[in-house]
């Protein structure tokens, strides 16, 4: 019998000889592990497949080219290394902006000290300090300094709105 305390895990010098009983008592055939990982990986696919409806937002820096699907999770732009986007410039904050998706919208957050420019398609320029905005059509993100002393360091956006489901 498998004699071990809850969440540890075994120490195999070689494969396991299948079947053996587990601390549970039951016989184990193969290894449970792999499918119950296959299995929740299939209903993740399933979930977004299922969110496909509401849209995605592209976001482009320098060679980079992000596709953000609708997640539950916040994507971040700033200078630490941990950011989902990293931006190595003195004026840019280690987390700036988040990107998060509410309301079956993409919204950007910022939480930063110098605050956020946006050009939107119509050529408006919004400044965010500490505030919210939602991201709709397209434009150019710049943290932490005006659009036009941001050049090489401008982040290109496109929201692709989502289709109605019938």
């Amino acid at each position: 019998m498998d004699i071990r305390r809850r969440g540890e895990r075994r120490n195999w010098r070689r494969r396991p000889e299948y079947p053996f009983r587990d601390s549970t008592g039951e016989w184990v055939t193969h290894n449970r592990r792999r499918i119950v990982e296959r299995r929740l990986r299939l209903g993740i696919d399933e979930i977004l497949d299922q969110d496909h409806h509401l849209g995605n937002l592209l976001l482009h820096y320098r060679e980079q080219v992000i596709n953000l699907s609708p997640r539950p999770e916040s994507f971040i732009l700033g200078r630490r290394q941990q950011c989902n986007l990293v931006l190595d410039q003195d004026y840019v904050s280690r987390e700036h902006a988040r990107i998060a998706f509410k309301d079956n919208r993409f919204v950007l957050i910022d939480q930063s000290l110098n605050g956020t420019y946006i050009r939107l398609q119509n050529g408006e320029v919004v400044f965010l300090h500490q505030e919210s905005r939602p991201l709709t059509g397209s434009g150019y993100l710049s943290l932490g300094r005006p659009l036009n002393e941001n050049g090489d360091n401008l982040i290109y956006f496109f929201c692709r709105e989502g289709t109605e489901q019938p």
